[in-house]
């Protein structure tokens, strides 16, 4: 009978104390507010996230995506937006450097928007096989100090014949304003 008891209690302090009360984290959307203003284009939704040190929001309708990643801080692991274009998340599958396609005017300058090949479906595991190809679009904005990879991908190698992803992609770009810093 006192084995039983003990074993509340021998549970209770292998757990340790109760942990501390997490600071309140700022909002990813407001921290990259404080960097831009834009507009998600109309139907489309948004989610907040932190991936790799960077505060990032996507917009999403079906298969296209936009999102928006503010890099460059003190987690990021892109100093800058050099180092980000000569990083792997800049290059095609296999290591090829991203393809420049056009000049765009985002934030009232141009802005080099480039293309890259990404893996859409890649093959289980144990199989081998081709990997279905699709491509993404990006540019850099300097925002100060900070910089933003803007990037629009449609997540399937067969174009969608009921909406234009690439309009929004270019409509979003226009309307897109890096804050002065």
């Amino acid at each position: 009978m006192k084995k039983l008891l003990l074993i509340p209690l021998l549970l209770s302090l292998a757990a340790g104390p109760a942990p501390a009360k997490d600071k309140p984290m700022e909002k990813t959307a407001e921290k990259i507010s404080d960097f831009a203003s834009f507009k998600a284009p109309e139907g489309w939704t948004q989610r907040d996230f932190v991936e790799q040190g960077d505060p990032q929001i996507r917009l999403e309708r079906g298969l296209h995506a936009i999102t928006v990643r503010l890099a460059g801080g003190t987690a990021s692991r892109y100093k800058n937006a050099s180092a980000f274009l000569a990083g792997f998340e800049a290059r095609s599958m296999g290591g090829k450097p991203a393809e420049k396609l056009a000049n765009a005017v985002v934030s009232g300058s141009r802005a080099l928007v480039y293309r890259r090949k990404v893996p859409l479906d890649l093959p289980p595991p144990d199989e081998s096989g081709p990997a279905e190809m699709g491509t993404e679009q990006f540019c850099l904005v300097p925002a100060g100090k900070r910089f933003f990879v803007l990037s629009y991908s449609y997540g399937d190698s067969v174009p969608d014949p009921s909406y234009d992803g690439e309009k929004a992609w270019r409509a979003f770009l226009k309307g897109f304003k890096a804050k002065k810093r």
